[in-house]
C-alpha cells in the first residue's frame, strides 16, 4: 500500500509562527478604533450655555483661558402664569360684561372666528337674552395649561343668576366648562367650550 502523504494544510504550525497574520489584523483593529475615537471628539457638542441676564455664557474649555463672547439670546415667548391667568380673565369678564349687556358683537368679539357652530351659539344667546337678564354673574378660573405659543386651556366655573323677564322668577345656575384659548392679532379667544361635570 503506498504511503500516504501529508497535506500541507494538514500540518499545524505553532502559533507564534502566525504573528505575521495577527499582528496585521491587530493594527487594522486599532487603526478603526483609533479613528472612531478621533471622529467623536471632532464632532462633540459645544459646551453647555446657561442663561444669566438675557445673555448666554460658554463655560471657557480649560482654567485660565479666556471665555467667548457673549452672545444674546432672545427671551422666550411664554408668559408667566399669573399674567397667562389675568389675560384669560379679561376674556371670561368680556364675556359676563357682554351678557349683561347684551351687546352681541361685544360677546362675539371674546370668540375666535374659527370656534365652531358660533353662528348657532349666537343665535341661542339672542334667543335667552330675550327670556332672561343676568344680574349676577361670577366666574372662578383654574387648572390653566399652555400648550403652545397661542393654545390654552382652563377650566372655568360660572355661578349665574338668571331671572326670567316674563315672571321676574330667578334661578341659579352652577356650571363648569373646559375652555380652549387660542391667541389671534395678540388677544387670547374662546376657541371651545366643553361642559364638564
Amino acid at each position: 500500500m503506498p504511503a500516504l502523504q501529508k497535506s500541507p494544510y494538514s500540518q499545524r504550525r505553532p502559533w507564534w509562527k502566525h504573528w505575521g497574520s495577527l499582528g496585521l489584523l491587530a493594527g487594522v483593529g486599532l487603526v478603526l478604533i483609533g479613528s472612531l475615537i478621533w471622529l467623536s471628539f471632532k464632532e462633540a457638542p459645544l459646551p453647555e450655555t446657561s442663561k444669566i441676564g438675557g445673555e448666554a455664557r460658554h463655560a471657557p474649555a480649560q482654567p485660565g483661558a479666556p471665555a467667548p463672547p457673549r452672545v444674546a439670546v432672545a427671551a422666550p415667548l411664554m408668559a408667566p402664569k399669573s399674567e397667562l391667568k389675568s389675560q384669560l380673565e379679561q376674556v371670561i369678564a368680556g364675556i359676563r360684561d357682554a351678557n349683561q349687556k347684551k351687546d352681541l358683537s361685544q360677546l362675539l368679539s371674546h370668540y375666535s372666528s374659527n370656534a365652531p357652530h358660533l353662528t348657532q351659539r349666537a343665535q341661542n344667546i339672542s334667543k335667552s337674552w330675550k327670556a332672561y337678564d343676568y344680574p349676577k354673574m361670577e366666574f372662578k378660573i383654574d387648572e390653566i395649561k399652555l400648550l403652545a405659543d397661542n393654545v390654552a386651556t382652563a377650566r372655568v366655573a360660572w355661578e349665574v343668576e338668571a331671572q326670567n323677564i316674563s315672571t321676574s322668577k330667578s334661578k341659579h345656575l352652577l356650571e363648569n366648562y373646559l375652555i380652549r384659548f387660542v391667541k389671534e392679532s395678540n388677544q387670547w379667544r374662546v376657541q371651545t367650550l366643553e361642559k364638564i361635570e
